[in-house]
């Protein structure tokens, strides 16, 4: 589907006349300007363009070939008398290479150059290296030895083979082959051309034997293959670079070919020239070094042309034409092979004048709609892919005209043809009327116009079309008036001439139009990669603007884009590196094709399709599609993909995110019916329909059930409905998140419950019978959706009722109805329900729609029927497992059914459902209430069944429950109402409060129930409450009892106490400093061994199984050990013993660091966490008079010691390395510190939070009168 388009036509003058090759540099200029060497029969020529007259600088008789070396920067040159010269380009001194006596007739350099082949004047291939030494040489006329003939073991006969539109009888008509009668008078040109590999080359020739034919040899100069016998093959030769095909020009009877042969010399396929080879000849043939492109170069008498062709689909497209005039003749044709200019076209006429051609392979489509037009010679082949999707090489419309087309343009529904004759074809709505051919309006061109190639021909509006004309280092814009004058009659037929033009620097090689731009538009120069932007003035004159973008290379393709939202728009560019930009930002690399699709940008990878909002350039969708595939259009109404596969064929595909485009706009339009529609064709999930835009959504419910006309698809969207946002999820490359709105009310979390509910309340209030007929199936969906079973079933039985009453209603509405139900829900789930209701008619119903025996379920409903009302439901309730239910229907059974109730709440803990049902029974209550008090004594609740022991009337079990717990005030209050012994009870609680270190609670009972203040004080001094046992010591009259007890009780106590805390403190900071020391012993020797190992590093212990399996610090060396022991250490006993062993303080643990890190954070944080007890202590000291000031100053002293020691040594414990960030730089890549590496492993194996050094959170604790 792609197109040859013409980027620029340069006219460079280098007056050299009558030059038969062209010679490029594989740098494309040097100090700016472009440097050639230009090759006659006796001169080669040095051209610059930036110079006016070339330079001779070799003159040698006879020449007949030439060839640029790149490694040594020299020309060589072969003569017909034998002489091969090499030239230096930079001294041009001349130096022989080598001689042949015989005289040279072709020579021909392979691609790599590495080898050279000549053919002397006597028939004989000679192939040399770059060196000149020979390595082989053999006659042309040579045959193949007998172990290389082809054997014929009589498969593929012709009789057998398919021939196409010749028919059968084509198998028939004798094809034996014909030796030329005069070999003399056929053309005696010998032709050399070399596979794109350098592996092999063929020489087409005449042999004596069959006439023209050619040879295969290899880069030794050894012949491999010789071609069938075929008649009248033409002279010129070309393999082409990819190695596949050898291309001959050949003549039958009936028509003109050009053939494809093998390598092994077998005749492959062909395809048919438009004009006979006796009249136009081919005098060249070349193909394109990328192998893309075929160009031939024909003559007549009246004119020489060269054609263009490409191949797609196993189809040969003519794709240009291009004619010279017989006054000014073509001498040379020649791709250019210089790396991103594969497609640049060299034409050398003979009065001198060089023409380059850049072409680029594009699509011609019409971005308004999906037509897209193909060039095949005279015919325009057009396709819209909004209709149908045709398979090249076949199309929907094909437009013939009566010469060669080279290029076409549209605007809106106008059709431009520019044919190779410079004419315009202006066609009107080409594609409407399939039926009738559409008559065009000729154009001619003025004089000017006639003498010229136009290239980026394109419409800039409806009345005038643009393209540009390069000449030197300038490009010149056209403004082509293509409307006739009034004056012109028949015999001055219409032309079109230039109405402005603008000269500007630079060679342009693309151009756009904007979409919606009526006045301005867009060049780009190749030399700078600026582009311009242009306008039209009121007096029809055009100005550049501005420089809108600078690129740092030159783009292929540029297309200006439009939004439809705001109008505003931008400049898209692909470069020739397949890196793709818009209004200069980098979007991607490697792109392949781009194509706008309404407001998005698709573009294509090597195997990826990628979609990018305009509106901010973001990437919001990719997916996968076959390797090689291109864009050929977008159909945006119709959210269409069109890709043409690498081998031809097409592939139409709809992707999401158009089709949400199209979906998004109908929503917002309330068409629901048409959206529905595109979703379901799309298989897009229906809950968009109401996440596109909730709060509309909520607001228009009334016009969206008028809208859905089928009732099946109210049903589908209901049973589709989820609880997910999803704009925010699955689809929320079309969605912005902030600018979801949902109404008052509303969560996602309960949008399924909130739209059922919605659409259930107004398809309820339908009153028509139709509407009602039309809704009843959605609203069984809805109740189905909600869980309300019950709902769906008593609708379907009121239908059944309905019907039962009255004749005239339709019977198996609600059979239909029920059918419909049970297609959404299990049949036995739908049973259950029905029984629920307990309406055994219901019950019945259901049961004849299921696969339930009647042996089955008929005795057990016969058997309910014949129970009381109540027991009946609870029968049931039961069955159906609603044990609260049962429970309220059994308990209106009355007192007959205490016993089994009893039972009952036992069996399914049904105990505060059996409080709220038996309230009124004031014995059976109780009974519940000791059942339940067991049950919670059963679970160690013992609160809440002392609580239900005395609602039960069992004080004596309420009393030890509330005992066991220490509940000491309700065990008092309970001693008391069963006539205990309050003073007994309440000190017997003193030691159990004790052990529980509740001591100011034993301290309290002593206080209320004992008159002893000596114990009351001890039990204070035990839990080491000083400052308490003071105040209580010094409340206590008279006052000398009072100082008795300070004496004799707080104060040896307190003294006690502090010595046992300032040795405590003592060796805590003993400890510190030990385990500090071995830490910085064990890193010093680590560090010694940094050369190697640390010591105990080759241990295999299993305590690396205990890094995470998700950790990227797992050592590959344990990775095949540890991993392949097959210990798990699943169970929790284990991995503790496991995580004692790794963090045992034994000398000589392979982890010893890392245990004794972790010992001192354990140490660090005990030693902080006691600075509020230090203050209490020393206060209680201070508080006696003074008489252990110096005891108090001496803890505080020690304290403050450990703390500051504790301080000082952090950061040195806790290092920058230990602390770790995630994966440093060091620990990944190509330069990996593997020590560090190796640390960062084994720091893994800390405790995350014991990696950090701990926080000793300091307070107000010292006295300063202690300081």
């Amino acid at each position: 589907m792609r197109n040859l388009k013409l980027r620029y036509c340069k006219e460079l003058a280098t007056e050299v006349t009558q030059a038969k090759q062209l010679l490029l540099q594989p740098e494309n200029s040097r100090d700016g300007a472009e440097i050639t060497y230009l090759v006659t029969d006796c001169r080669i020529y040095l051209w610059n363009d930036a110079e006016i007259a070339p330079k001779v600088i070799a003159e040698l008789p006879d020449i007949v070939s030439a060839e640029y070396l790149q490694l040594d920067n020299s020309i060589c040159v072969a003569t017909g008398a034998g002489e091969v010269m090499l030239i230096n380009t930079d001294n041009y001194a001349a130096v022989e290479g080598t001689f042949c006596d015989v005289g040279i007739e072709s020579m021909a350099w392979s691609p790599n150059q590495e080898v050279v082949a000549f053919i002397t004047k006597t028939y004989k291939v000679v192939v040399m290296t770059c060196t000149y030494e020979v390595i082989g040489e053999e006659p042309l006329e040579a045959e193949l030895t007998s172990d290389q003939q082809f054997v014929n073991v009589g498969w593929g006969k012709k009789e057998t083979q398919f021939h196409g539109k010749a028919g059968k009888e084509a198998a028939k008509q004798p094809h034996d082959f014909q030796a030329p009668q005069n070999m003399e008078e056929l053309p005696q040109d010998v032709h050399i051309s070399w596979r794109g590999d350098g592996a092999f080359f063929t020489v087409s020739f005449v042999s004596a034997s069959q006439g023209r034919t050619f040879k295969v040899y290899d880069c030794e100069g050894k012949l491999q293959h010789s071609a069938e016998k075929c008649n009248a093959l033409q002279p010129v030769i070309a393999w082409r670079p990819v190695g596949n095909w050898i291309a001959l020009p050949q003549l039958f009877p009936n028509k003109s070919t050009v053939a494809l042969f093998e390598k092994n010399g077998l005749r492959h396929r062909d395809f048919t020239l438009p004009f006979d080879l006796q009249q136009e000849p081919i005098q060249q043939m070349r193909w394109s070094a990328d192998s893309d492109i075929l160009a031939l170069q024909t003559k007549t008498p009246e004119a020489q042309r060269i054609y263009l062709y490409t191949i797609g689909n196993y189809h040969w497209y003519l794709k240009q034409v291009l004619t010279y005039e017989p006054d000014d003749p073509l001498v040379l044709l020649q791709w250019d092979t210089r790396l991103g200019a594969e497609h640049t076209l060299h034409v050398i006429l003979a009065s001198g004048k060089q023409l380059i051609h850049r072409w680029q392979f594009a699509v011609d489509r019409y971005e308004r709609s999906g037509v897209v037009g193909v060039i095949d010679g005279k015919k325009l082949l057009l396709t819209d892919f909004a209709k149908a999707v045709v398979p090249p090489p076949m199309c929907q419309r094909a437009l013939e005209l009566d010469n060669y087309i080279n290029a076409f343009t549209w605007y809106e529904a106008s059709l431009c043809v520019y044919t190779c004759d410079r004419q315009l074809h202006l066609f009107y709505e080409p594609m409407q009327g399939l039926n009738r051919e559409p008559l065009p309006v000729l154009l001619t061109p003025d004089p000017e116009l006639s003498q010229i190639q136009l290239s980026n021909l394109t419409y800039f509006n409806c009345d005038y079309l643009l393209a540009t004309h390069s000449v030197g280092n300038s490009t010149r814009l056209l403004l082509l008036n293509k409307e006739a004058d009034p004056e012109e009659d028949d015999e001055n037929p219409a032309c079109y001439k230039v109405q402005s033009s603008l000269r500007i620097s630079g060679t342009v090689n693309a151009l756009t139009v904007g979409a919606n731009a009526m006045d301005e538009f867009f060049v780009q120069t190749y030399n700078n990669a600026h582009t311009y932007q242009v306008s039209l003035k009121p007096d029809n004159t055009l100005k550049v603007e501005r420089s809108y973008v600078q690129l740092s290379q030159p783009a292929d393709q540029i297309e200006w884009y439009t939004l439809t939202s705001d109008s505003t728009g931008g400049l898209i560019t692909l470069r020739s590196q397949q890196s793709l930009h818009i209004d200069g930002q980098r979007i991607n690399e490697d792109v392949t094709s781009f194509c706008l699709a309404g407001n998005y940008l698709a573009y294509t990878q090597l195997n990826s399709l990628h979609f990018v909002r305009l509106r901010d350039k973001r990437h919001v969708s990719s997916r996968n599609i076959e390797r090689g595939a291109k864009l050929v259009t977008t159909v945006a109404n119709e959210a269409r993909v069109v890709l043409q596969l690498p081998r031809g064929n097409l592939e139409a595909i709809c992707p999401r995110v158009l089709t949400l485009e199209l979906v998004g706009a109908l929503l917002q339009q309330k068409k629901y019916q048409a959206a529905m529609e595109m979703l379901r064709k799309q298989r897009i999930n229906l809950n968009i329909i109401c996440d596109h835009n909730v709060e509309q959504f909520v607001a228009s419910v009334d016009i969206f059930l008028r809208e859905i006309k089928q009732t099946q698809w109210l049903c589908l969207f209901l049973s589709e409905l989820q609880n997910e946002d999803f704009s925010k999820g699955m689809y929320a490359s079309n969605y912005e998140a902030e600018k979801q709105k949902y109404p008052a009310n509303y969560s996602v979390e309960r949008k399924v419950e909130f739209i059922c509910q919605l659409l259930c309340e107004r398809m309820e209030l339908a009153t028509q019978p139709e509407q009602e007929a039309h809704f009843r199936l959605p609203i069984i969906t809805a109740y189905v959706k909600l869980g309300q079973l019950e709902r769906a079933l008593m609708l379907i039985w009121r239908k059944r009722q309905q019907e039962a009453g009255d004749e005239n209603i339709n019977d198996a509405a609600a059979e239909e109805l029920l059918k419909y139900l049970l297609y959404l829900v299990d049949v036995n789930d739908l049973y259950n329900v029905a029984l629920g209701t307990y309406d055994f008619g219901l019950v019945l119903f259901v049961a004849q729609k299921s696969q339930k025996d009647p042996k089955e379920f008929l005795p057990y409903l016969n058997e309910l029927k014949s129970l009381e009302s109540n027991y009946r439901k609870f029968r049931i309730d039961e069955h159906l497992k609603r044990y609260n239910k049962a429970l309220t229907h059994l308990a209106a059974c009355g007192e007959t059914h205490y016993e089994e109730s009893l039972l009952f709440i036992k069996r399914h803990a049904l105990y505060s459902h059996a409080l709220e049902c038996y309230k009124e029974q004031v014995e059976f209550y109780r009974q519940i209430c000791v059942a339940y008090a067991d049950h919670l004594r059963s679970n160690a609740r013992l609160d809440n069944a002392s609580i239900m022991y005395e609602r039960g009337g069992q004080l004596t079990q309420a009393l030890l429950s509330s005992k066991h717990i220490l509940d000491w005030r309700r065990v008092l209050m309970l001693a008391q109402r069963t006539g205990e012994d309050i003073k007994s009870v309440a000190l017997s609680l003193v030691p159990l409060l004790q052990e529980q270190t509740r001591h100011l609670e034993a301290h309290e009972l002593l206080k209320s129930y004992s008159d002893d203040s000596v114990a009351q004080l001890e039990v204070l001094l035990n839990g080491h409450l000083f400052l308490h046992a003071i105040y209580e010591a010094r409340m206590v009259q008279p006052t000398k009892r009072s100082i008795e007890l300070l004496d004799e009780h707080v104060e040896p106590a307190l003294i006690n106490y502090a010595e046992k805390m300032q040795s405590s403190l003592i060796f805590d900071k003993q400890l510190f400093a030990d385990y500090k020391q071995r830490l910085l012993d064990i890193r010093k020797r680590q560090a010694l061994h940094s050369g190697d190992e640390y010591p105990g590093a080759h241990n295999d212990i299993e305590e690396v199984d205990l890094l995470s399996d998700t950790s990227s610090m797992h050592s590959s060396r344990y990775s095949g050990t540890s991993r392949g022991t097959g210990k798990t250490f699943r169970s929790s006993k284990n991995r503790r013993k496991h995580e004692r062993k790794l963090l045992s303080l034994k000398p000589g643990n392979p982890f010893e660091d890392i245990a004794l890190i972790d010992a001192l954070h354990n140490h660090v944080t005990k030693i902080s966490q006691q600075q509020q007890h230090v203050r209490d202590t020393c206060k209680a000291m201070l508080g006696l008079d003074g008489k252990l000031d110096a005891l108090a100053a001496s803890l505080q002293r020690e304290y403050q010691a450990l703390l500051t020691t504790i301080e000082e040594s952090l950061d040195e414990i806790w290092m920058a390395e230990l602390v770790g960030t995630g994966m440093p730089q060091h620990l990944t890549g190509p330069n990996v510190d593997y020590m560090a590496l190796q640390k960062e492993q084994r720091y893994a194996l800390i405790n995350p939070i014991k990696r950090f050094k701990p926080q000793l959170n300091i307070i107000d604790w010292q006295h300063e009168i202690l300081q």
